[in-house]
């Protein structure tokens, strides 16, 4: 009899389904725990996106400004560097500027690749680097192109 009734009550057990009280209660307090833990760190995240997002335009429009560069160092100017120096000064002033121009110097380099003023006045290699109103900038090196 007492082992029929153990018998009864192990099949029992066996058969449930579901989850216990104290089983769900430990279940959503150790989520709760988890998330709260976690907000921060999402909260962050996705103000750092919100920035970026924000800045994109203005990235974009600095990129646009250095490829204009480019496309007039390729097209107009690629033999004659300070002409092409001159034109980015130029652009640089004009109101309202479409960036701020941060350098627009000659430099020369060593034979380890150290890049340095030239003393001797040489205008062989310009150095352009221009910025936007949020601090980024963009640096471009421009060589002279024999003539063809």
């Amino acid at each position: 009899m007492i082992l029929q009734a153990y018998e009864s009550m192990k099949r029992s057990l066996y058969r449930r389904s579901g989850f216990t009280l104290i089983e769900l209660i430990l279940t959503l307090t150790l989520s709760a725990v988890l998330i709260a833990m976690m907000l921060p760190l999402i909260g962050s995240g996705l103000k750092g996106s919100r920035e970026a997002l924000r800045s994109l335009p203005e990235t974009r429009n600095l990129q646009t400004e250095m490829d204009a560069i480019w496309q007039l160092y390729r097209t107009t100017e690629p033999t004659n560097l300070p002409a092409l120096s001159q034109a980015i000064a130029t652009a640089a002033s004009a109101n309202p500027a479409p960036y701020q121009l941060i350098d627009n110097d000659w430099v020369e380099f060593d034979a380890q690749g150290v890049e340095s003023i030239p003393t001797n006045g040489a205008q062989e290699v310009l150095r352009v680097t221009i910025a936007n109103s949020n601090g980024e900038r963009l640096t471009s090196y421009f060589f002279p192109l024999p003539s063809p």
